[in-house]
């Protein structure tokens, strides 16, 4: 079974408004996330409460970066009897239709999308791993990435939507 996390808990600093709620070709970014997974067995969006959707905070405590929504998720990925969580940051876009097959190519393991390593498949084994890595002070997502050794697969060119000129680019 396959849990989709939707990341989405971010404070927009340099975007100037939540931009979760930004629209791109007349849907939220965050919508669009939202239907990237609907693929997934179960859903769960983490960083804020959204109607219709399993919400979770951010673990153990807010203001963790996207680091503390990827934890919370992998936390309920255990509860869920999930054996991979698949996160997807509200604000990347550009991902090729096959993206889900592709980090799936990877195995068993964890496996992300190089240079946007919050586009991943995370394996319930992680778990502990990612625990310590945070309760020791880590909060890079970087830094978890070589902790746990994901493979970094080649999605292509990927946009990192983090201020409104970038969204402009996009049409939006």
């Amino acid at each position: 079974m396959m849990l989709g996390a939707v990341l989405a808990g971010g404070e927009s600093r340099r975007f100037g408004s939540d931009k979760a709620l930004a629209l791109l070709d007349g849907q939220t970014l965050l919508a669009r996330a939202i239907e990237r997974l609907r693929v997934c067995d179960e859903l769960v969006v983490a960083g804020r409460d959204v109607p219709g959707i399993t919400s979770l905070a951010d673990w153990p405590a807010p203001g963790l970066g996207p680091l503390g929504g990827l934890a919370a998720a992998m936390r309920h990925l255990r509860r869920a009897g999930c054996a991979h969580l698949v996160s997807l940051p509200v604000d990347v876009e550009g991902l090729p239709d096959d993206w889900l097959e592709r980090l799936f190519i990877g195995g068993t393991g964890s496996v992300c999308a190089m240079g946007q390593p919050l586009v991943g498949v995370w394996a319930v084994r992680d778990w502990p791993r990612l625990e310590g890595f945070i309760e020791g002070g880590g909060r890079r997502v970087r830094d978890w990435v070589r902790q746990c050794q994901a493979l970094e697969i080649d999605l292509g060119p990927l946009i990192n939507i983090n201020t409104r000129d970038d969204l402009a680019g996009l049409g939006g």
